[in-house]
């Protein structure tokens, strides 16, 4: 007794009829359709991934061209009947009108030419002579253009189909001649549809997670989880469960991604280590391992911003799963993971050490922030500022004390601005002053009286727990700061300007007026005939300096009363270093001590270069 030869299921389940392709109708339609008007053209080329139909369908066409039945009497008015002489004489593989051509193999000038010969030679007992070419695009160029003008004026008895998987490698001379049809992939549903009939039909029990595990193994192919399919039955007999088929076909389990993004909400960094430890010790891929995190991740952000699952490749119970641990994150959070796994497919292919890139980057998913609400912190800020800031928990702040005793000082001064229109933007040095007060420089020095020159800047304790605030204001410390790269904006629009106000800084805010400490008296004309030129560009490069509206410039060597200020800037007495005066501070201020101690901070007085 002759024993039964034993079949893959890819070519035991090929499909025999139009309808049995898989999720490829808007091909079968337009042939079944062109069968039914006798509207078929000479030349048809099939494209797209691997593993979709794209022969079958070419294979499908061939049989149904020659069928010997007539169309009234087919299964809808097109498909073949597979009970004639030439249908028969097809799949078993006898047909002499059908050729199938390997174009990988066959991609020569001379392989071409005797196909142009055999297309001159009649059908024997059919309706068409079929060539089916595969991997078309393998054919070399001087190939193609042997065959231009057989494939443009062909025998009325000829026809060729041409499948391939890279369109864009076949010459547009034969696209141009050909009528194409691009196949889709295979979604996963339709894929797991198909190995469940399969199932039935070889009597395999398998659960649903297993079945999905092998349409998902297929990438899009029903021919790869075919393939997959098989390998499982020869693994694990006739009886398919999820755990046991992930173990043997090296899948790495989907507890462990749920295990990482765990550790990811609650910065477990040496959790991120042993799952490190697992993956190498199971022997899995750590390119697989680095795919399948980010289709964890993706399937989160899936279940975290869409009521609608159904996005997710995966059974109802592993969906409901996803749904449970998504309600952890926020969406920012799991974009920010996603954009470090997707840097780590990347390093991974080049590194010579993948599991050092794996370990960094899940200790970096651990110990990544969480992302907060900008509205909330923005809400949380203007709260804030409904109240003002105290320097303890519940007592005010302590009072000053003048050159000649202690009491409360004046109210210095209000300092004039302009009337913001109301398409500006918000300053930020006027929300600064309306949150935290005018700068207590300005303050101090409205409320202290003239000292001789060089006595000291503070004499008691008390003095030195004011001028803990007693900073530049917010505007003209981000003038100094960002003062450099201004002057290089300003050299790219005015050289000659730039060149000059490149030994400059801001010197002070008197109301709307900045002061700008320059060279020498000559720099000083020159800058001072560019004032309205510069305020311009200072309004364009810095928003916030809207509140400007007069720039006025000083020469180092001279002195306040030469350069005829206004009566805000009459002569003062030299103040003392400022280097000592914050010296002085960190040893006798308690208030300093106590910033230094609790945040690490350090006394800086920049001088604007």
């Amino acid at each position: 007794m002759q024993e039964q030869r034993y079949l893959v299921a890819a070519r035991k389940y090929r499909p025999q009829l139009f309808r049995e392709l898989v999720a490829q109708e808007h091909v079968t339609e337009t042939l079944k359709n062109a069968l039914r008007l006798n509207r078929l053209g000479h030349a048809y080329l099939f494209s797209g991934p691997r593993g979709v139909g794209k022969t079958t369908a070419a294979r499908l066409l061939a049989k149904a061209i020659n069928c010997q039945t007539p169309l009234e009497a087919r299964e809808d008015g097109a498909e073949p009947c597979r009970q004639c002489e030439a249908c028969i004489a097809f799949e078993e593989g006898r047909s002499l009108n059908v050729f199938e051509i390997d174009a990988a193999s066959n991609n020569k000038v001379e392989d071409v030419r005797e196909l142009r010969e055999t297309v001159r030679v009649p059908p024997q007992g059919a309706r068409k002579k079929v060539y089916i070419i595969d991997e078309v695009h393998m054919l070399s160029n001087a190939a193609f253009n042997a065959l231009l003008k057989t494939l443009e004026e062909p025998p009325p008895h000829a026809l060729f189909i041409f499948a391939t998987t890279e369109p864009h490698k076949v010459l547009p001379t034969i696209l141009s001649r050909c009528q194409r049809f691009d196949f889709r992939r295979i979604p996963v549903d339709a894929i797991v549809a198909r190995l469940r009939e399969i199932c039935a039909a070889e009597g395999v029990e398998a659960d649903d997670e297993s079945l999905m595990l092998l349409a998902r193994k297929g990438d899009g192919a029903l021919r790869d989880a075919l393939s997959a399919f098989d390998q499982a039955v020869s693994l694990c007999g006739t009886t398919l469960r999820y755990a046991e088929l992930a173990q043997a076909l090296g899948v790495v389990d989907l507890d462990l991604y749920f295990t990482v993004t765990e550790h990811v909400q609650a910065g477990n960094g040496a959790g991120m280590l042993a799952v490190v430890e697992q993956v190498v010790r199971a022997g899995y891929d750590l390119q697989e391992f680095a795919l399948g995190l980010a289709e964890h991740l993706r399937n989160l952000l899936v279940a975290r911003t869409m009521p609608d699952l159904s996005l997710i490749e995966a059974g109802e119970a592993t969906r409901r799963r996803y749904a449970e641990a998504a309600s952890a994150f926020e969406e920012a959070d799991l974009l920010r993971l996603l954009g470090l796994v997707a840097d780590l497919e990347t390093r991974l292919k080049s590194s010579a050490q993948p599991r050092l890139q794996l370990e960094l980057t899940l200790l970096r998913m651990a110990s990544l922030p969480h992302a907060i609400d900008l509205r909330r912190a923005l809400a949380l800020l203007d709260q804030l500022s409904q109240t003002p800031p105290r320097l303890d928990s519940g007592s005010p702040p302590p009072a000053r004390s003048t050159a000649s005793g202690t009491g409360t000082p004046p109210t210095p001064p209000a300092t004039p601005r302009p009337d913001p229109t109301p398409s500006a933007r918000p300053n930020l040095a006027a929300d600064t002053t309306r949150l935290f007060g005018p700068p207590a420089l300005e303050t101090l020095k409205h409320a202290r009286p003239e000292r001789p020159s060089g006595q000291a800047a503070l004499a008691t304790a008390s003095e030195t727990d004011v001028l803990v605030a007693d900073a530049p204001s917010t505007l003209l410390e981000t003038l100094r700061m960002r003062w450099s790269t201004f002057v290089e904006h300003v050299l790219q629009v005015r050289r000659h300007v730039g060149m000059v106000l490149t030994d400059t800084h801001p010197e002070a805010i008197e109301g709307s007026r900045l002061w700008i400490r320059v060279q020498d008296r000559a720099y000083e004309r020159l800058l001072q005939n560019q004032a309205d030129f510069l305020l311009q560009q200072l309004h364009a490069f810095f928003e916030e300096t809207r509140c400007l509206t007069g720039l006025r410039f000083r020469a180092a060597e001279s002195a306040p009363e030469a350069s005829g200020p206004e009566p805000s800037m009459a002569p003062a007495p030299e103040p003392e270093d400022p280097t000592q005066v914050l010296e002085r501070l960190r040893r006798t201020s308690p208030v300093v001590q106590k910033l230094l101690e609790q945040f690490g901070c350090e006394l800086f007085w920049g001088n604007g270069r």
